[in-house]
This record gives structure tokens, sequence and C-alpha cells, in this order.
């Protein structure tokens, strides 16, 4: 049998399916042609700005409409209304190519503030949303100048801090359902602070379920379910879904603190649920690159469950992997003989509590300083409960140190791997005492 290019690419990472890679999903008529007289006429492809409390009427759906909120003191209701991004009943498959006038609309709600408009107190709730690129974008714009001195790196603590108190503050995404996006579910721009993300369904997304970008803070995110996500991604310009190479998780803590992330529940994402790291200012060469300042630090995962992820919680997930191609602007931790660069990935006093991890394979990585484990239960772990310390280049220049891990429940004995001999950890309670590789 004659195998073609793209089912052996397919073949190399799952089984090939001849109808996921070559079948396309039809079009129909708009669904908003439909709609009950009573439903706002909002078109195909427009971008109303909701500048009053809204409530869609019952019965009422939508195909590519991009809503924007940029007022204060405003609650826009879906009423479980259906938002379509594609215009069709499912997305394209894989490697097939959507044409121009079927591609997907970018973002179903842009929540914007800027550092001319302070944005504070607005509610998005009761929305099925499908098939758009990403589902939510909750966005600070800086003004050209800002940008100029973030770029610069003069006097950045003070202006970040300063940033923070301008950036959307009190925003509140509840009880949607965001399903089949092709790139993200939620994604926090630069800044944005106590946003509440709860009770959301959040399926499928092809990269990540819930970013958060560099300088975030405060925000929680808590009582919604992650499943599916990270498995695939989008070019915008060809227009194609593909299988990644390199699979993602459904939330990616990315120079972000003091984050709360409390009572979840996270099934069969592709490469994991939750990742701690900050981004070695890759790409610094492009102009809207900044620079990261903050490490992912101080943030709380507690009450959560995991089941059936390769990885539960990775804490310093990028600090052994290699990043030459990254082209970071950070400076370098390690260098290798072979050219390989390594760099720190600042991740520390992150609060691990009262999570449970069932038939994972691993539960928990942890490669950075001062992290607290504390009261988890593991259940059937496939490999090890906890991985503890990095590489053993890495661990010449960093080694990991001050861990404490006190009254967790293993699965098993020998279930917690010390690699590369991790200094001046702490454990204490844990049933089986316990016992290492």
């Amino acid at each position: 049998m004659k195998i073609t290019p793209i089912c052996f690419l397919v073949l190399f990472l799952s089984a090939c399916n001849a109808n996921e890679i070559l079948a396309s999903a039809p079009t129909r008529t708009p669904i908003q042609d439909s709609n009950p007289a009573h439903c706002p006429k909002w078109q195909a492809g427009s971008s109303p700005k909701i500048t009053k409390n809204t409530r869609i009427p019952k019965g009422c759906a939508y195909d590519k409409v991009s809503f924007i909120l940029s007022t204060s003191n405003v609650t826009f209701d879906c009423n479980n209304a259906t938002l379509n991004g594609l215009g069709k009943s499912k997305r394209n498959t894989l490697y097939h190519r959507y044409k121009k006038n079927e591609a997907p609309r970018d973002t179903a709600f842009i929540i914007r503030g800027s550092e001319d408009n302070f944005l504070q107190n607005v509610t998005v709730k009761n929305c099925n949303i499908h098939y758009y690129i990403n589902g939510f974008n909750v966005d600070f714009r800086l003004k050209k100048a800002t940008h100029h001195t973030l770029k610069t790196q003069k006097n950045t603590k003070a202006l970040e801090n300063h940033l923070r108190t301008l950036s959307p503050k009190k925003i509140r995404i509840e009880n949607n359902k965001i399903i089949d996006n092709h790139k993200s579910g939620i994604f926090l721009q630069r800044y944005i602070t106590d946003l509440v993300a709860h009770k959301n369904t959040i399926r499928g997304a092809g990269d990540i379920g819930i970013y958060l970008e560099s300088g975030t803070q405060r925000n929680t995110i808590s009582h919604s379910t992650f499943s599916k996500n990270g498995r695939t991604s989008y070019n915008i310009r060809k227009r194609i879904r593909k299988l990644r190479f390199r699979q993602r998780e459904a939330i990616a803590v990315d120079s972000s603190a003091y984050n709360i992330i409390k009572n979840n529940t996270f099934t069969d994402n592709a490469g994991g649920a939750i990742f701690i790291y900050k981004n070695c200012y890759e790409r610094h060469q492009e102009a809207r690159q900044l620079p990261r300042n903050q490490g992912s630090d101080f943030n709380i995962i507690k009450g959560n469950h995991f089941s059936n992820e390769r990885k539960g919680i990775w804490i310093a997930s990028r600090q052994s992997r290699e990043l030459e191609n990254f082209n970071c602007g950070d400076s370098t931790l390690l260098r290798t003989a072979g050219n390989g660069k390594y760099y720190e990935d600042f991740s520390k006093h992150n609060n691990i509590t009262n999570n449970t991890f069932e038939r994972t394979d691993i539960a928990i990585i942890i490669e950075d300083d001062h992290n607290i484990l504390t009261n988890n239960r593991f259940k059937n772990t496939q490999s090890k409960d906890i991985i503890l310390g990095t590489s053993a280049d890495i661990h010449t220049v960093h080694p990991v140190k001050g861990t404490i891990i006190k009254n967790n429940h293993f699965s098993a004995k020998n279930s917690v791997w010390l690699r590369s001999n991790p200094i001046e950890n702490v454990f204490s309670g844990n049933t089986p005492a316990i016992s290492n590789r």
C-alpha cells in the first residue's frame, strides 16, 4: 500500500485516518438568518461594541461575530446562546485548508483596556463558544513610548508595577463552554490582574486552554473543566490545522505570579495540565517582543483533580529544555559543548496542596527552588508521583534546592525520584514514608 506523506506524518503521531485528513466540513446557512425576530441583528463578520449590560434573548445564535468590551461596569450574558466562529458544523479536519471566506473568526470576546482607558468590572457569562481561533482575549494596550521603554529595559520594575495598576481589573469569565477553538480558550495579555475565570468548560483548544502572559498577577481560575487541549496547531496565514510535534498544556503560567488555580478538573490534555515557567524572552529581536522580567512565583494550586494526564503539574517546565532555536534574549544559564543553550526558568515559592492525581504518567515535576507540596494524594500513577531535580548538566550550575514535601499520600513506594541530587529538601509526614530512586 502506498502511504502519502501526509498520512505518514499522522502515522508517526497517531493512527492514520483518511477521513480525518481529507474530509472538509460543509458550509451551511448562517444560523443568525433563522433567528427569531426579537434577536439582535448582529451579522457575520461584525464586531459589535458592547457598552451597556446586555442579555441575549433565548433562542438566538450567531456565526463569526466578535464582541468588543471596553467599557467598565458591563455584564454580557449570552443566556446559553451559541457563537460559532466558523459558520460550519465542525472544524476542517487536519491538513485540510480552509477556503479564505470560510476561515475561522479570530476571537469571540475581546475585553480591552489601555493606559488611557482604565477598564474594570466586566463580566461575560453563559456563552457557548465554538470554533473561533481564540475564545477570549483579555487585552491591555500600551502606548508606543511605554513599549519602547520596556524594550530597552530601563526602570522596568517600577514601570511594570505601575502598569498593573492601570490594567483591566475584576474581569469575570463565568459559566462558558469554550469548545474546539483553533488556538486558545482564554488568553490573558500582559499585566492583567484580578481576573476570575469560574465554572468554565474548556475542551479541544489547539494550543492552550488558558494562557497567563508575562507580568500578570493575582488571577483566579476555579471550578472549571479542562480536557483534550493542546493537540494541534493552527497556521493563520495558511489556514491549516496540524498535529503538534510538541504537545501543549491546559494552563500555561508564563512569567505570571500570585495566581490561584483551585478546584478544577483536568483530564486527558495532550502535553499535561499545568506548566509553570518563565519565557526566556524568545525571538527578542522582533520589535513586538518584550522582555519577561517576572518569574512565575508564589502561585497556589489547590484542590484540583488530575486524571489521565501525561504530566500533571510541571514547575520550571523549560529548565532542562535546550532553547538554542528560541533566539532568547535572557542571559544564558548554561552553554554546552554542542552549542546547546539553557536558561534559568524562574519558578519559585509555588504551593501545590490538597490535589488529587489519578492515572497520571508523571504527576508533578519540580525543577526550581523553594516550592512546597503538601497534602496531595496520588493514585495509580504510571511512572512517578514526583520528579524532584533537573538534568545533570543544569544541576552543575543550578541545583534544585529547598523543596518541602509534607503530608502527601503517595501511590506506592519508590514513587519519588530525586534526580541529580537536589539539596536542602524537607520530607515529613508522607505515606508511605519517602522512598526514592
